[in-house]
């Protein structure tokens, strides 16, 4: 569960795991700056610091280590609190000692610091008002992202357009509950109607309208993590990293004249989509050559790995060089392809498509055979949709349920001046209204919220 008190400093590194050139410690709140100023060599008053950018050397391992100095106060920092960032040479090691040194240094001072949990700092700046729900929702799926529909499903949600949505929602389903719970204050008095059936319905039409369509046009976020499996198999020096890397568009895989330089199964999501057409993504996967003749144990690892991508596959690229005879057993995931059909004659096997990746002849058949075969596999993201977590899909579900709730409650009644049951058209109004409030992140239960945050990496 993700700590709702913000007293405390936290600070982590925020770069990405591994080496690098440069490597980012992230500290705030509210005694990041004093924290900092115990361990500069120049001067830095705690009392009067703005925002800006400067070098400056930071006490490390009783010498000095220059650092590239950020600070910036609150409130407007992406976390709401005031915010140090150290830039550092991006040693790994290098980076968990400056952490691990301001720590010590904090509490020997007896600044309240600890080094930050999972997502902390995006929960705190959701918690002071600098991100909704959904946008932090957003920032989670962006670091997850695999693909370019996934990336594009975490920006709708990162810039807020279903926070927006939900809002909007929720504040037409607010300005109904008003009026109906005004209809039961005044209920004793026979001239005052606040909301008559006819006009609670056509409030309500437009907005199951919007929840229906959201509903309809969207597509899970589990259903992008699943891109249909592509892999392409074949002997030793059959061209297969050649044709990866065209169908990828970029130099993925290494290519090598010499047999068995693929060693690894390398895998990469690839774009079929066709022109503004919704995006289609398979994941297409690089094996190293099958050759069952080779005894060593690398081999036989290599091997074991490829024989799992194949079990897996949802379509198989067999790979062979133009007028060769390599064979496969009989499989209907199995599209034959003859690669280097540059260099040879076309093979008559009409079975297989025969493609120089090299000179790009017949990339365009292979691609439209890859459509073709996994058409009812593949994820179409169209433009306009958006990709929902359960969470938000449910929470739809429940504010859709309560307004049909609502409408069956009072469509009987049109025609009359008075609404029906006012108290249960209310409460069903009520109980939509909770779930778009949660949705737009305002009403959420702390189990919720820990969920969240707690599938962030550290430094986030």
């Amino acid at each position: 569960m993700i700590r709702v008190d913000t007293t405390a400093t936290i600070l982590a590194v925020s770069s990405s795991p591994g080496r690098s050139a440069r490597g980012l410690v992230r500290i705030s709140g509210p005694r990041a700056f004093d924290l900092i100023a115990r361990e500069l060599l120049s001067a830095f008053h705690a009392e009067s610091v703005r925002r800006e950018i400067r070098p400056a050397r930071l006490r490390f391992s009783g010498s000095e280590l220059p650092v590239l100095l950020l600070t910036a106060p609150g409130p407007t920092t992406a976390t709401g609190e005031d915010v140090v960032e150290l830039q550092a040479p991006g040693n790994p090691l290098l980076l968990a000692g400056i952490v691990d040194a301001l720590v010590e240094s904090g509490r020997s001072a007896d600044f309240d610091v600890r080094l930050a949990e999972p997502g902390e700092f995006t929960a705190r700046a959701f918690f002071n008002g600098r991100c909704s729900l959904t946008e932090a929702e957003g920032i989670a799926a962006t670091i997850a992202a695999c693909s370019d529909a996934q990336l594009r499903a975490a920006s709708m949600l990162r810039t807020g357009r279903l926070g927006t949505v939900a809002r909007e929602l929720s504040e037409s389903i607010a300005s109904m509950l008003a009026l109906v719970e005004a209809g039961i204050d005044f209920s004793d008095e026979e001239d005052v109607v606040a909301i008559p059936p006819d006009e609670l319905v056509s409030r309500l039409e437009p907005i199951r309208d919007v929840i229906h369509g959201v509903l309809d046009r969207s597509i899970g976020m589990e259903s992008l993590q699943s891109l249909p499996h592509v892999v392409l198999c074949g002997p030793p020096n059959a061209g297969k990293s050649t044709l990866f890397n065209a169908l990828l568009g970029h130099e993925r895989a290494i290519v090598s004249d010499r047999p068995g330089t693929t060693r690894d199964v390398l895998r990469e999501p690839m774009d079929l989509s066709v022109g503004n057409a919704a995006t289609r993504e398979v994941m297409l996967i690089d094996l190293a050559g099958i050759d069952p003749l080779d005894p060593s144990p690398l081999n036989h690892h290599m091997q074991d790995m490829a024989r799992d991508a194949i079990e897996h596959a949802d379509l198989l690229l067999v790979c062979r060089p133009s007028g060769s005879d390599f064979e496969m057993a009989d499989d209907d995931r199995v599209l034959r392809v003859s690669t280097k059909s540059d260099l040879e004659e076309a093979d008559a096997d009409s079975d297989s498509i025969g493609v120089s990746a090299r000179s790009g002849v017949g990339m365009e058949p292979l691609r439209d055979a890859i459509r073709t075969r996994l058409d009812d596999r593949m994820v179409h993201f169209e433009a306009d949709a958006m990709a929902l977590q359960p969470r938000h899909e449910a929470e739809l579900r429940e504010s859709r349920d309560g307004l049909d709730q609502v409408h069956d409650l009072v469509a009987p009644s049109r025609g009359l001046r008075a609404l029906p049951h006012p108290e249960l058209v209310a409460a069903a109004l009520r109980r939509s209204l909770d779930a778009t409030s949660s949705l737009a992140g305002e009403l959420t239960p702390d189990d919720i919220l820990g969920r969240i945050f707690s599938s962030f990496c550290i430094g986030k």
